[in-house]
């Protein structure tokens, strides 16, 4: 797996070092070393829930070829992100509302086979960035394990939320992507996130033992996102394909996803406050 990273890193920094990223929407990638983890689930309900104080929120279906954030949030869009990259129709009418200010663009439904390169991802990055009114987050959902199109969408966000359940397998695949991702670009800026945990006792401990391989083997230490608890809302919520923060916005699990949201907010707000609007470059190899 890590060998198949390094052939991405070529790929990827040969285009994103000459690359310029607009400073809005900021960018959010989910993103996990397995699937079934949960992670369509939390890139839905933390793009609603980051629409506090009227922020206009893109959730795009980085998962192009099994996407299911259209089902998720119960709604049939007339088009799909591959005419976007295509060129076939612009962003503006690509997209479609799913509830006031929180925006969907759809991956492939159709069975059809695509692929994107770390080209297609900047420039459809920079046409949202271009959109008015503007985007002020972007919340992108991925296809789990080492890919091509999750790694350039995971390496041309702002932030990265790595999703872990506590099952020690999907412990394991979480660590070999933080691998591959810190191996292709140091100042990636991961977070651990652990859902379906029992309650934060359970997924502190999930924390404290990838903190102890990931400074032993990789000489770093990524950051705490939160976790979200296993709760039947979530399930619930999914059955009438709709977000579980909209039909059970007191659950425990939609207070995690507020909790984690504002935490985004604020690390947002700091970025902004540093002097980052505009454009600025990614990184230099």
């Amino acid at each position: 797996m890590i060998d198949q990273a390094l052939k991405l890193r070529e790929a990827v920094s040969a285009e994103a070092k000459v690359i310029q990223m607009p400073a809005l929407p900021y960018k959010v990638t989910v993103a996990s070393g397995k699937g079934g983890v949960g992670k369509s689930n939390i890139a839905l309900n933390l793009g609603i829930a980051l629409t506090r104080d009227g922020a206009r929120v893109l959730l795009i279906d980085g998962n192009v070829n099994l996407s299911n954030l259209d089902i998720l949030s119960g709604v049939s869009p007339t088009h799909r992100m591959f005419e976007v990259i295509d060129g076939a129709v612009k962003l503006k009418d690509a997209v479609t509302e799913i509830l006031p200010n929180v925006f969907l663009l759809a991956g492939m439904s159709d069975g059809r086979l695509k692929k994107f390169s770390s080209g297609d991802v900047a420039a459809l990055f920079r046409e949202v960035g271009s959109v008015e009114p503007v985007f002020h987050y972007a919340v992108i959902d991925t296809a789990g394990g080492i890919v091509q199109e999750s790694i350039s969408l995971a390496l041309l966000s702002d932030e990265v939320l790595v999703v872990s359940t506590p099952e020690p397998t999907a412990v394991m695949d979480a660590y070999v992507l933080v691998k591959a991702l810190k191996r292709i670009n140091r100042s990636s800026d991961l977070k651990l996130l652990i859902n379906k945990s029992r309650d934060a006792e359970e997924a502190g401990e999930v924390k404290t033992k990838f903190d102890l391989v990931s400074e032993r083997f990789l000489n770093l230490k990524i950051d705490y996102a939160g976790f979200i608890p296993n709760d039947d809302s979530i399930g619930k919520a999914v059955c009438v394909e709709a977000p579980f923060l909209q039909e059970f916005p007191d659950s425990p699990s939609s207070q995690a996803i507020k909790t984690i949201a504002a935490k985004i907010l604020a690390r947002a707000g700091e970025k902004a406050s540093r002097g980052s609007a505009g454009k600025r470059k990614l990184w230099k190899s």
